[in-house]
């Protein structure tokens, strides 16, 4: 299979493109400025805003992974909330465009977040969940809205926090949010970068489509998450996160939105197809992602 990946999380483009190299396929990276990138992909100049990708555009692929778009983390100026608005429609836009119904690329999967279904609580959100209230669920309403727009089967990858060593959502939180945010009380949806990275594979040949929950099966609550992490690296539990310090970090909106909202989502398509984890639990993902903290340096 020959497949287009968009510039992204450096460490889930760098994931999906090594495993996909590793079984044989061809991997064409559309990128607006030179990233690096495993041997043996090829590079191919994309300008989303404009709408223009290189040479053959789409035509001359399988399928198209969609990875495109701003940051959520940090703090939400209203510049800031634009760019998060804007980015990631557009992007998808431009990649939904290419496609030809009777064209030879006939799969996208563009990347969305579980963060959808905002201030959840303990009720359990599959694909077919409602939608949250909060702005950041309204601004993923509008870049799947326009995935919708694709005219070959897609699929909306909702995706969780993802546990990569020194990367992504561990890294952010080694920066003084190890103990405990919020109540303690709200889930934390998660996955390993391993198993996310072989969940889209897998979607890759799969004709699903909509949104798919991209998590692990073990429901975490936030304290559990901390306590299991303190467990894993040989450490004690640190204190809670004052609530009056994530406000003044990060705001009341993207504090409340990113760190303090639950969402027990359930991966109900991976459950369905007998998706294998590496690491279904959090004690052995995070032994792998983070490992004792005599071996962190």
């Amino acid at each position: 299979m020959r497949v287009a990946v968009t510039e992204g999380p450096p460490h889930l483009v760098g994931g999906l493109a090594e495993a996909l190299l590793e079984r044989g396929d061809e991997v064409v990276l559309l990128e607006r400025v030179p990233h690096a990138a495993p041997p043996g992909v090829e590079r191919r100049h994309w300008d989303p805003l404009a709408g223009l990708i290189d040479g053959p555009g789409l035509s001359d692929v399988d399928a198209a992974i969609n990875m495109f778009g701003s940051p959520m983390t940090g703090r939400w100026s209203p510049a800031v909330k634009e760019e998060l608005r804007g980015s990631r429609a557009t992007g998808t836009l431009s990649v939904v465009s290419m496609l030809d119904p009777d064209g030879r690329c006939q799969r996208l999967l563009t990347l969305s977040s579980t963060r959808f279904y905002a201030d959840a609580g303990a009720e359990p959100r599959t694909g077919d969940s409602p939608r949250g209230s909060g702005f950041l669920a309204q601004a993923i309403g509008m870049w799947e809205a326009a995935a919708r727009h694709s005219p070959v089967p897609t699929a909306l990858l909702r995706t969780p926090a993802i546990l990569a060593q020194g990367q992504g959502y561990l890294a952010r939180r080694e920066h003084g949010l190890r103990g405990r945010v919020g109540t303690g009380r709200q889930y934390v949806p998660w996955i390993h970068l391993t198993d996310w990275v072989n969940a889209v594979v897998l979607l890759l040949g799969d004709r699903t489509e909509g949104p798919l929950n991209i998590v692990a099966p073990a429901d975490t609550t936030e304290a559990e998450f901390v306590a299991t992490w303190a467990r894993v690296q040989r450490r004690r539990v640190p204190l809670p996160v004052p609530d009056w310090v994530m406000r003044a970090r990060f705001g009341a909106d993207a504090a409340q939105e990113l760190w303090w909202a639950s969402a027990r989502a359930v991966p109900q398509h991976l459950l369905d197809v007998g998706f294998a984890y590496r690491y279904p639990d959090l004690e052995s993902a995070l032994a792998q992602a983070a490992g004792p903290a005599s071996a962190q340096g």
